[in-house]
């Protein structure tokens, strides 16, 4: 599949999920974005889908309609767009991409201002409508990190540090979704961690996520 051909496939998804919305505030892609960003892109629209498929949630694209990707991780900007997630007529979390969040460690220190080890990335969050700057690690609803590469042992360090700098192993606990990604999950705070990779390999580090709650996902590109 070409670049063109899997942008397509992106506005195809928005499409179903935005009707409303003019064609071309659905581009979410730009033509400049790496194959990794391209991936992101498309596993937006992918979290996007389940979470009104599966989760009944209402979407609406905020901020003029555009989704483009950010170029670079910061805080939550209101001046980006964003996916409202509406429940009975009331916005109650929001998505974002390439957004800092503020640890567990440093909510547990006595600093103010952060330092660069206090904020870690992640590619895709939903966190609560309103949620401003760098959320807390405990307004973390669900935490995405997009792979375009083979999954290696460093990947599954890197994403096994930001379970422990979101909360602490705890006997299940409920999560702000009623099944998808999970229902429940052994953290506390019960956030969700998803791994999505588009190479077979990601499976083969999966089984420190049975323990710590994290799920990892081979979703190959279209074909």
């Amino acid at each position: 599949m070409t670049k063109e051909d899997l942008k397509n496939r992106i506005t195809d998804i928005f499409d179903n999920l935005f009707p409303s919305a003019a064609n071309a505030d659905k581009d979410l892609v730009p033509a400049t974005l790496t194959d990794g960003k391209l991936y992101e892109a498309y596993i937006v629209a992918v979290v996007a889908e389940n979470l009104a498929v599966e989760e009944g949630f209402d979407l609406v694209l905020s901020n003029g309609n555009h989704v483009q990707l950010k170029s670079s991780p910061g805080p939550i900007n209101r001046n980006y767009p964003r996916i409202q997630l509406n429940h009975s007529g009331r916005t109650v979390a929001e998505l974002w991409t390439d957004i800092e969040y503020l640890t567990l460690s440093y909510a547990g220190s006595a600093r103010g201002t952060p330092n660069k080890g206090d904020y870690h990335e992640l590619d895709i969050v939903v966190v609560p409508h309103g949620a401003n700057g760098r959320p807390r690690h405990d307004q973390i609803w669900l935490g995405v990190e997009c792979k375009n590469v083979d999954y290696d042992k460093s990947l599954l360090k890197e994403i096994l540090g930001i379970r422990r700098e979101l909360s602490l192993l705890q006997s299940p606990q409920s999560t702000m979704f009623s099944s998808w990604p999970r229902s429940r999950v052994p953290a506390d705070p019960p956030s969700c961690v998803l791994v999505y990779a588009s190479k077979p390999k990601v499976l083969e580090y999966s089984d420190p996520g049975e323990l710590f709650g994290i799920d990892f996902v081979h979703e190959p590109l279209p074909t």
